[in-house]
């Protein structure tokens, strides 16, 4: 009984996510806006759309602000919930999908927004791979330097 009440925010939010994720279906279905053609093109625009969303609430200093109100909450409460939440990219990022799905497919108006976020997430991955490749570099650089001074500091003595 006490890991009940330990996970209830956990429980109770994946039903509530369970639930609106049943009902954003359902509506869209209703209004027949669910059915259109999903192309290539549009599942990538919202899943970097995602991407870049999912960075921005989980790992961002813009939004620290936002994960900050739930920082030092009881794990087993609402709050110690939603700080677990919005520390688990793949949680927020779940969160995140159904959303931007959600918007994508009931109006054209998200559009340019999920291409901005396109265009941000791509931005982001590449300012992290160069940041990858110039970490490498400069790794791979002071390696060297280490090995070029720990060759000249033990000079081998010449055999007699």
């Amino acid at each position: 009984m006490n890991t009940l009440r330990n996970h209830f925010w956990n429980i109770f939010l994946s039903l509530f996510f369970a639930l609106l994720l049943a009902a954003g279906i359902w509506y869209l279905t209703s209004i027949g806006a669910f059915y259109r053609n999903l192309g290539i093109a549009d599942l990538l625009l919202m899943s970097l759309a995602v991407w870049r969303l999912t960075r921005l609430f989980v790992y961002d200093a813009i939004t620290k602000f936002i994960r900050d109100w739930f920082v030092g909450a009881r794990p087993e409460s609402l709050r110690g919930t939603l700080h677990t939440l919005l520390n688990c990219p793949w949680c927020t990022g779940l969160w995140f999908g159904a959303t931007v799905m959600f918007f994508y497919f009931l109006t054209p108006y998200t559009w340019p927004v999920v291409v901005v976020l396109a265009i941000a997430a791509l931005g982001s991955f590449f300012q992290i791979l160069s940041n990858l490749v110039g970490w490498s570099a400069e790794y791979k650089k002071t390696q060297t330097q280490l090995l070029q001074a720990n060759a000249q500091t033990h000079v081998e003595a010449p055999k007699c």
